[in-house]
């Protein structure tokens, strides 16, 4: 018999053992001796079962096991597949990149190609895939699917129905519901507008509404809107103008983001009453070419509300006067951080946090250029940011661990008020941002912020709950900042609290977003 051969890519010791009830010493080993006749399966990238029907001769080749023969096998004109959803012939076709190289495609993919989005085959689409399932700082759209999707009933590729088809369901889907109300989004990330729809649904369903959901794309919320009404995630292949053509026209439409602008279009032209709530800056509309969309859907009929001043008055060149309805925020639940930075705080370090998906617009490079200068003048500070971080904002973070700065990530949490009620201060560090709620979730638990004076929605209505400093002004920042931590008492910090109170609850909200279909 053949000697084993090297299996970089294609032995994953984690996934093997969760195909076990207990663990195994030595999963490589044990796989080589029981697992791949029991049929398991190495990797996500690997399926035995799969290889040995295609392959049937591979016993008589000498190898071990069917993963030394695939890999001693696979080779130029000869390319094997290791998994029905990796297709060498078509993985090359796709990514004409590797085919110059001359790499092992099924290799190329689960050394690089899953972690780069490539997609395996024509039978899987990561791009899809990443856009309804993944959250925003996941990778390896494939190997999410193997290991979770699969069970979860996602789909591999989109699944194409007629506009017939797309009417059909979502009529089926409101028959027998109460006082259906369609809610339209770009997305169901865990940020800003996703949470926001989450949230009007719970207040409109407290109120015996039954909602019902659009999306453009899908996230992690969509199990959660689920649990509060049909959800439609367009990107599966639904087809828009036939979900909104099987819709009555009885039904109230509100479109939620300039993103989901198409989707507010698309129900205007329905003949549906739609309200299309803008919550982005013009700087962010312009950034990614929305405002024709909101146009288009503003000529088809939709009536467009801004959440705050400052937007409208950008918009009135192209959009002319539009009305505004400032959102209330509600509060995330208040629990017990499990994560570093809590620590922190217990061992007497100042805490200074930050939020949201950490990309330029959040300005995650200016909360560690502001973190590095805190903590040369207060060496016991610590700094936390909640939330995802794109690849631009990772290597940044790299960088602030090499150079010590005490710095916990521990992504998106949803017990984030007890983050904020151990923190200091909240650096609002922003170049542009629609609100952020998390300004207010700091608050709420008496803590200060202290931001730069960018194009932010809230300015002019939170300002006495921190500090504003010019933009640029990184002393200021940081002296402001410093001096929050070192002042405030608890007495300021229920002063604060009160002040925040007729910013809470979304019933006022709501309430103004019916009236507008009255």
């Amino acid at each position: 018999m053949m000697p084993p051969v090297a299996c970089e890519g294609f032995f994953d010791a984690g996934f093997y053992q969760g195909q076990h009830d207990t663990p195994v010493a030595d999963p490589l080993g044990h796989f080589r001796a029981e697992g791949d006749r029991l049929g398991l399966d190495p990797s996500p990238y690997f399926s035995t079962r799969h290889y040995k029907a295609l392959y049937p001769g591979w016993a008589a080749e000498g190898h071990p096991t069917a993963l030394d023969s695939f890999l001693a096998q696979d080779r130029p004109g000869a390319w094997r597949s290791p998994h029905p959803l990796i297709d060498p012939v078509a993985y090359l076709r796709l990514h004409p990149d590797v085919a110059a190289a001359a790499f092992s495609p099924a290799g190329h993919f689960a050394r690089h190609g899953d972690a780069e989005g490539r997609s395996p085959s024509d039978g899987f689409d990561a791009g899809f895939y990443r856009r309804c399932y993944l959250r925003l700082q996941e990778t390896c759209a494939f190997a999410h699917y193997i290991r979770v999707g699969q069970g979860a009933g996602h789909l591999p590729r989109p699944v194409l129905r007629s506009p017939e088809q797309s009417a059909t369901a979502i009529r089926q889907a409101l028959a027998g519901l109460a006082r259906p109300i369609l809610l339209g989004v770009h997305d169901a990330q865990e940020a800003g507008t996703p949470i926001l729809v989450r949230d009007i649904a719970l207040t409109f369903a407290a109120r015996g509404l039954s909602p019902v959901f659009v999306l453009r794309d899908g996230g992690p919320l969509v199990a959660r809107f689920a649990e509060l009404g049909p959800v439609f995630v367009l990107a599966e292949g639904w087809d828009a103008a036939g979900v909104f053509a099987g819709v009555p026209r009885d039904v109230p439409v509100i479109v939620n983001s300039g993103a989901a602008a198409q989707l507010a279009q698309g129900a205007a032209r329905a003949g549906l009453r739609t309200v299309l709530l803008i919550h982005e800056m013009r700087g962010y509309l312009d950034a990614l070419g929305l405002v024709p969309g909101l146009a288009a859907a503003q000529a088809a009929g939709a009536r467009l509300i801004a959440s705050f001043p400052r937007m409208a008055e950008a918009l009135h060149p192209d959009l002319g006067r539009l009305e505004v309805v400032q959102p209330g925020v509600t509060l995330p639940p208040a629990g017990r951080a499990d994560f570093r930075a809590r620590r922190r705080v217990q061992a007497g370090r100042k805490l200074f946090i930050g939020a949201g998906h950490a990309d330029r617009r959040k300005g995650f490079d200016l909360f560690l250029d502001a973190a590095q200068e805190i903590h040369a003048r207060m060496p016991e500070a610590g700094f936390v940011w909640l939330g995802a971080l794109d690849p631009w904002a990772q290597d940044l973070a790299l960088a602030a661990w090499g150079a010590g700065l005490p710095l916990s990530l521990p992504g998106f949490v949803t017990d984030s008020l007890a983050c904020y009620a151990a923190a200091a201060v909240y650096l609002l560090t922003s170049r542009e941002d629609p609100g952020p709620a998390t300004l207010i979730h700091a608050a709420a638990t008496g803590t200060p912020f202290v931001g730069y004076a960018a194009d932010i929605g809230l300015r002019g209505t939170v300002d006495p709950l921190g500090r504003f400093v010019t933009c640029g002004d990184r002393a200021g920042f940081v002296a402001a900042a410093i001096g929050f931590a070192q002042g405030e008492t608890q007495a300021t910090r229920r002063a604060r609290r009160a002040l925040l109170r007729p910013h809470l609850g979304l019933d006022r909200y709501c309430d103004q977003l019916l009236k507008a279909f009255a």
